[in-house]
């Protein structure tokens, strides 16, 4: 852990320097005809094209700047990103997420964007306008939103002459229909019950009124009564009730093998998996999607990305003018109608669900917002995180009882947020 501190500590000093080169680089003294390239780094090869689609727009209204969209997979992102802030070649324009955002504020790393968020003022969820921000000052604009839903398999459904989940659902019925729909003699699970945050268990702690991370993010949840019996709750799934894959089933074929295969009957997954599952044609045919079964409460986990600028670009201006496209009205529609992801401008949700609904009821993924609760964030809150999710294991293997798995994990994740 401690290279991530030195790493904080040096981008500071790095850029108070940096940030004053830049300044001194951005003058009027270029010749206007020079075509300026500028890079857009993002991490969903599935939101390629569709991200293409805005930066094909903003280069036609801006003919004089090229904009090359990259794509860094999640599990190289954070790596490479890191290493780019400390040798000062970050991407001119990159995604940024609530768990590392931090980090990249305190650190200086991220060009001021107040002045760009000020002319969309309003028309983004003020909880992520508030992610990205830090000491009043806006570092990264709301890119869109997303929540979780119930997918299901129709077929499966069908095969069993069980009713499509509805609203109506709640943990219980889940459970019921998930032993229903369970046929061990097929390999056919009713649910997928993995360890899993934002797609997974986070869901079910929200739902039954727990948390993951105090209001100040300063401790961890985790041996909260109402996060624990929400975590028992999960693991019961595949420990218990045998309606799930186990720890070992899951580490051999992911949950979303075991449902583009047609052996899961349900499982919680993101408005994001759209493209993916829109492409498969069994998917396609067979499965649709619909709210979350209610817990004590509804609840879903909702997040939403930014786009951020480099504090050291050296095409500042024009970073900054695709960052104001890229939040526009004009471009969140591109994006919606892309099907990329839900749009996180007030009232753009619409291109999206316009453009997808015809494929699954993408419609539930806005309801939802309604009672969405923000993915845990705050300071080294991806590094904690990681460190809980491999330590669950114990529990999901049932080597360890919730209970001594969480009060294990939650001093070890204190001192992660203390680092």
């Amino acid at each position: 852990m401690r290279h991530k501190q030195k790493w904080l500590t040096s981008m500071v000093m790095l850029s108070s320097l940096t940030l004053g080169l830049s300044a001194c680089g951005t003058g009027g003294e270029e010749k206007a005809e020079t075509k300026k390239e500028i890079t857009y780094a993002i991490w969903d090869q599935i939101q390629q094209p569709g991200m293409k689609d805005v930066a094909d727009a903003f280069m036609k209204e801006n003919p004089n700047v090229n904009v090359k969209v990259q794509v860094i997979p999640w599990d190289q992102y954070w790596t490479k990103l890191e290493a780019s802030a400390n040798g000062n070649t970050l991407p001119d324009v990159f995604w940024m997420h609530g768990s590392e955002v931090d980090r990249y504020m305190k650190a200086g790393a991220l060009l001021d964007l107040t002045d760009s968020y000020q002319k969309e003022a309003g028309n983004f969820p003020e909880d992520l306008v508030d992610l990205y921000a830090y000491e009043g000052k806006n570092y990264g604009i709301p890119k869109d939103v997303s929540t979780i839903g119930l997918w299901y398999n129709k077929a499966l459904f069908d095969d069993q002459g069980i009713a499509y989940p509805d609203d109506t659902w709640d943990w219980s019925t889940l459970k019921e229909m998930a032993s229903q729909l369970t046929d061990k003699e097929k390999g056919i699970y009713g649910f997928a019950a993995a360890n899993d945050t934002e797609g997974g268990y986070y869901n079910a702690i929200f739902q039954n009124e727990g948390k993951v991370i105090s209001d100040d993010k300063q401790t961890s949840e985790l041996n909260n009564p109402a996060t624990q019996e929400a975590l028992q709750w999960w693991v019961d799934f595949s420990l218990k009730d045998k309606v799930s894959p186990t720890a070992t089933q899951f580490a051999e074929n992911n949950a979303r093998s075991y449902f583009t295969s047609g052996k899961l009957a349900m499982l919680f997954d993101g408005s994001w998996m759209y493209g993916e599952y829109a492409a498969n044609d069994y998917i396609k045919e067979n499965v649709d999607v619909t709210v979350l079964p209610k817990g004590k409460v509804r609840a879903t986990v909702y997040n939403g990305l930014s786009n951020s600028v480099s504090a050291t670009t050296k095409n500042q201006a024009e970073a900054v003018k695709f960052v104001e496209f890229l939040s526009s009205k004009e471009g969140m529609d591109i994006q919606g109608k892309s099907a990329a992801a839900i749009p996180a401008y007030k009232g753009a949700e619409k291109s999206f669900v316009d453009e997808t609904s015809g494929t699954f009821n993408t419609q539930v993924f806005s309801d939802m917002l309604e009672y969405g609760v923000l993915r845990p964030n705050g300071l080294n809150f991806n590094n904690a995180e990681n460190y809980t999710t491999e330590n669950l294991n114990k529990v999901f293997s049932g080597k360890e009882t919730v209970q001594e798995a969480t009060e294990r994990i939650v001093p070890e994740v204190n001192k992660i947020f203390s680092e």
